[in-house]
């Protein structure tokens, strides 16, 4: 059901690591390592190189925009999403429900449902509330991104970052 929204925000993020990559190999003092170094280093390289051209904010949107790709690209939705709220961006619960239904009866099931769906207290968890992906499943949470929106915000934030690497790139031309 959200796996298209899921597929581009991924794209997205393999974009801005793709861009930084391209980017450093166009420093001469960066160009040699472009492939081989983690990311981080690279994103940490370029901050460097192009510290009068950054500000704070362009800066803490990489750094959070890196992580957050990895967040989505490993399936760690819960941690994408306080990514997400590092960015500023606002994220609501996507009102997906964890139900405990194991070791019961087909009888019990049909009631632990039908009192999830009604609302009954104690009956189920939102997923949201959970501590982790692992406390609420990545299907739990896959679903929660996925209802909330987050798939679509990741996007809009890889974006951002994007167009602060094509900012720099276009400086690096003009540089002789």
């Amino acid at each position: 059901m959200f796996l298209e929204s899921f597929k581009t925000a991924a794209a997205e993020g393999a974009v801005v690591e793709l861009k930084l990559r391209l980017l450093a190999g166009k420093i001469p003092a960066l160009h040699q390592y472009a492939h081989q170094k983690d990311l981080k280093d690279i994103e940490d390289d370029l901050a460097q190189h192009f510290a009068d051209s950054l500000s704070i904010e362009d800066k803490e949107t990489l750094r959070v925009c890196r992580q957050l790709r990895n967040k989505v690209l490993h399936s760690d939705f819960h941690a994408a999403r306080g990514k997400l709220n590092e960015l500023g961006v606002k994220t609501p619960s996507g009102e997906v429900k964890k139900l405990d239904i194991h070791d019961v009866s087909g009888t019990e099931m049909s009631k632990k449902v039908r009192d999830a769906a009604e609302g009954v207290p104690g009956a189920f968890q939102y997923v949201s509330d959970t501590s982790s992906t692992g406390s609420g499943g990545v299907f739990g949470w896959f679903l929660e991104a996925g209802q909330a929106g987050d798939f679509q915000k990741a996007s809009s934030a890889f974006k951002s970052a994007v167009a602060i690497v094509d900012r720099l790139a276009s400086i690096t031309k003009a540089t002789p």
